[in-house]
């Protein structure tokens, strides 16, 4: 009997080593810096399971990575998806000193999501990507879609980029009303003296260029009187409380944010977008989640693309309790609604 019962016990000891050997083989953990179009970007690959479906994910700015953010809050997609952190050109970790300013431009993004889908494609054996975009992101993913849709299942964006100078008019004049609401007399003069934003030209609408940072600025602090949200210091945090970059890479962060947008408005295609004339028909799903405090790309105007654009099936999702960044300000729930999604559309 003391034999039998050995016996048993070394075969549950046996099938247990062979079951956490599968596990571990099915998961996945990669970080690589690949070529993408003659440029060195940094590319991560983090799931539980490598047969899950692929969501690449596309950052903000441009030239603002959010590998740090979505790590934090984000994580558990890891668990459902195998999920692709990636710093576009020249951002987070993938700033290099001397990069030539000429290589930014929208079209070379659009290329580097095709180039880096055909990899990813190629690398983990699936046919389609689950494609998400946040702010900039969002403008790039249907950008991405509509030239490649050959590569997604569909695409949700968050922080909908829609137009240059409605977004940009939207935005200043929700901000100005705010600060009249709640008389803070120091913010409504320093928007009155901004003035109004002129046309679609990032490089002209205002009449300095600092008033287009300094607007956002005085928004989100706005924003502090209405929800609970994202703040410039808690968006700051995630890439300097993030073990994901070196001490030097949270020094160059922002330098790589800053020279991509001080270039990437001397591209003819950066100004004076609208996609509502650009874009306004895709062959896949699309998905919007949107804040209900977002006016950095204001809401509404996410609502207006949404209802005139054309695509195999659409769903416009309401977060009462965010902002512009409703992946973190509700990452639970965007966490679930990105499962879910997936399920609608696979």
């Amino acid at each position: 009997m003391k034999k039998l019962l050995t016996v048993i016990l070394a075969l549950m000891l046996f099938a247990c080593a062979e079951e956490n050997t599968i596990k571990a083989a099915q998961s996945i953990a990669e970080a690589k810096y690949l070529d993408i179009n003659g440029t060195k970007q940094f590319v991560m690959i983090r799931g539980e399971n490598d047969r899950n479906p692929v969501l690449l994910h596309l950052h903000g700015g441009p030239g603002v990575s959010e590998l740090g953010g979505l790590r934090k809050y984000n994580k558990d997609l890891e668990k459902d998806f195998v999920v692709v952190y990636w710093d576009q050109r020249n951002a987070g970790k993938s700033y290099v000193e001397n990069f030539p300013k000429a290589e930014i431009k929208v079209s070379n993004y659009i290329e580097d999501v095709n180039t880096l889908a055909k990899y990813l494609k190629n690398r983990l054996n699936v046919s389609k990507l689950f494609l998400v975009g946040h702010s900039w992101g969002s403008r790039l993913g249907m950008y991405a879609v509509q030239k490649y849709p050959e590569h997604f299942s569909a695409f949700v964006g968050t922080g909908q980029e829609v137009a240059a100078a409605d977004g940009e008019l939207q935005s200043y004049q929700y901000t100005l009303a705010k600060a009249k609401e709640f008389k803070v007399d120091s913010l409504v003069q320093q928007l009155e003296f901004i003035g109004e934003p002129k046309g679609g030209d990032f490089r002209t609408m205002y009449a300095f260029p600092e008033a287009f940072s300094l607007q956002k600025y005085i928004l989100l602090e706005l924003n502090r009187k209405m929800y609970d949200g994202f703040t410039i210091e808690k968006l700051y945090a995630n890439f300097q409380e993030s073990d994901e970059y070196t001490a030097k890479e949270k020094e160059t962060y922002l330098t790589g944010a800053n020279f991509t947008n001080e270039h990437i408005v001397n591209d003819a295609d950066y100004n004076n977008f609208d996609l509502r004339k650009q874009v306004s028909e895709v062959k896949i799903p699309v998905f919007f989640i949107a804040g209900k405090f977002d006016y950095i790309n204001p809401t509404p105007l996410a609502k207006q693309y949404f209802d005139v654009l054309k695509a195999p099936k659409k769903e416009f999702i309401l977060y009462e309790n965010s902002g512009h960044d409703p992946a973190w300000e509700e990452a639970q729930r965007y966490n679930a609604e990105l499962v879910r999604i997936y399920k609608v559309v696979k």
